[in-house]
């Protein structure tokens, strides 16, 4: 589509067909989403969004990241983290019950690159279950587990939240950020939690917490964005009988090209690209691409990306770990003769 630039392209692309060129462009798009987190290939496993909680799986709990373009956006390639989630480890502690209060034990395990600067707010979210025998409010005490031996042997907790609800049964979120914070400047990545029912009545027995998948206990972390001065610029969308450079639709199904067991959200997004002719001077002034050097004889513009904004994606790595990032660069928003 641009006549006299990358003379070598356009007659590569004059001998495909329009299926073709749209088979070469999502592959290209796939291999930017791979470079950007830093995979070679897609991870191998299967977490459907329906196995996960449900405050996961609707995105209630999951913010819009703030961070904004701006020209330094062009520098950017790599992803930035927004929000990392982790579920419990599966060879987890043991629970030794250390009082008469129903109780329950899980493992986390900290991202080696989080760094603790970087984290904004640190929520634990658990469903607890309705306590028949109880009509008061319950109080929940969270301790972290450890040992006094390297035979960990003798358990020891320490305190971290004492939390008071109601007695219905619900998601409940505990604040632990500063817990994670010193977690974090120490390296210390791998800790147990415990969480007893001070006021419970069932049976010591049971937990008071869900075990169940869809109400399994998470941990979210939030790290900090940074705003940047925004200014979005005017595009010109392709429509029938438009020859001249505009921004023609391309939607990247997940499903399609199946992604969608290790990418939780969304389920596609619109990249679009450029397309159409600079022959004109029309097209060069509605692009807004006012360069000086395109006044040179020698040199033919090319209808492309002059503006791109970043994607937003939830997906899960082969450590089980599900991460919230922003990806840089990979929406157009405006096309214009460069």
């Amino acid at each position: 589509s641009c006549p006299g630039c990358g003379a070598g392209r356009g007659f590569q692309e004059s001998n495909l067909a329009k299926s073709e060129i749209t088979v070469l462009r999502i592959e290209l798009i796939k291999q930017q989403i791979l470079k950007k987190l830093r995979l070679k290939e897609p991870p191998s496993v299967s977490m459907p969004l329906s196995t996960l909680p449900k405050p996961l799986s609707n995105g209630t709990i999951l913010h819009k990241s703030n961070k904004l373009e701006s020209s330094r956006d062009v520098d950017d390639f790599y992803g930035t983290t927004d929000q990392v989630i982790l579920f419990p480890q599966e060879d987890g502690v043991r629970c030794i019950p250390a009082s008469f209060n129903p109780a329950a034990c899980f493992t986390f395990k900290l991202p080696a690159e989080l760094q603790a600067d970087d984290v904004t707010t640190v929520e634990f979210w658990l469903y607890k279950e309705r306590d028949q025998r109880d009509s008061h409010n319950q109080t929940f005490v969270v301790s972290e587990v450890a040992h006094w031996d390297l035979n960990q042997s003798i358990q020891k907790s320490k305190y971290l939240v004492i939390h008071e609800t109601n007695v219905k049964a619900g998601w409940v979120k505990i604040d632990l950020y500063w817990t994670v914070k010193n977690w974090l400047e120490y390296q210390e990545l791998t800790h147990a939690i415990h969480i007893a029912c001070k006021t419970c009545a069932m049976e010591i027995t049971k937990s008071p917490v869900s075990l169940e998948s869809e109400h399994k206990p998470f941990i979210i972390i939030s790290t900090k964005t940074m705003e940047q001065n925004h200014r979005r610029k005017r595009n010109i969308n392709c429509h029938p009988g438009l020859s001249e450079c505009c921004r023609e639709n391309l939607y990247i199904s997940f499903a399609d090209i199946g992604w969608d067991e290790w990418i939780l959200q969304p389920s596609g997004y619109h990249a679009y690209f450029c397309h159409g002719s600079c022959n004109t001077a029309a097209s060069i002034t509605q692009s807004g691409a006012h360069h000086s050097s395109l006044i040179q004889v020698n040199l033919v513009p090319c209808c492309a990306p002059t503006k791109l904004s970043s994607l937003q994606m939830l997906y899960v790595d082969n450590n089980q770990t599900i991460t919230h990032v922003t990806l840089p660069n990979m929406v157009v928003e405006a096309c214009g003769c460069m």
